[in-house]
């Protein structure tokens, strides 16, 4: 469940918000992001901002570009390509582990998140930006306890490494919307696989949902590459 977060600075509370939403891909890469503007929406100063700015920089988020000011970051295609083709082969082999490992009470904190994203995607409404935030905040969860169930911890470390240099990668929601209701679906096959033991079909059900997820995105920035 999504608790809300409470944060120690005002440049903390900024720089969450701000990395929210590229990630989600709410605000897109190329985008300019005005210091003011948003020092004004969540009624802080400049100085808060700017600090989150760099912090986001550093991580490769946001770039800053002279005479011009703050923007999302382009994606580096070859790069985000060869992240996904490692991370696809890692994060398959964990689910085959966490089939192997994942113990009764473990799967139902698993089913609880499959639930929370089937609540927000119920109707046939097209989603509004918080939602697909939170869509996206909730599924990287379902992710990431999956992968913690394998009982590999230096495994879990080698894709959370890679999951944080291609976080852009969850804005898939907003990129794909199909991918949706689709992906939930997958998220339920895939608990109800580990429910009975079968990595063979965890695994299967998860690669071909990375497959798509990754190629489908990979599109929509080419085309976006093209179109620029």
């Amino acid at each position: 469940m999504l608790k809300k977060k409470m944060y120690n600075t005002k440049t903390e509370m900024v720089y969450e918000k701000l990395k929210v939403d590229i990630v989600a891909g709410l605000l897109k890469q190329g985008e300019k992001i005005v210091a003011r503007e948003v020092a004004v929406e969540l009624g802080v100063s400049d100085i808060p901002v700017r600090e989150a700015l760099k912090k986001l920089e550093s991580e490769g988020l946001v770039e800053n570009i002279p005479h011009v000011g703050s923007r999302v970051s382009q994606i580096n295609l070859q790069k985000a390509e060869e992240i996904f083709a490692i991370r696809l082969e890692l994060e398959s082999f964990a689910v085959r582990l966490a089939a192997e490992n994942a113990k009764p009470e473990e799967l139902k904190e698993l089913q609880k998140l499959v639930d929370e994203m089937e609540d927000i995607l119920q109707g046939e409404k097209e989603l509004e930006s918080v939602e697909i935030k939170n869509l996206s905040l909730l599924n990287t969860e379902f992710h990431n306890m999956l992968y913690q169930l394998s009982g590999n911890e230096t495994l879990c470390e080698m894709i959370y490494s890679l999951k944080e240099r291609s976080q852009y990668s969850q804005s898939v929601f907003m990129y794909l919307p199909e991918r949706q209701k689709l992906s939930n679906k997958e998220h339920q096959l895939i608990v109800d696989a580990l429910r009975i033991g079968d990595a063979m079909n965890a695994e299967k059900t998860l690669r071909e949902q990375k497959a798509h997820a990754f190629e489908g995105f990979l599109n929509k920035i080419r085309l976006e590459c093209k179109e620029d």
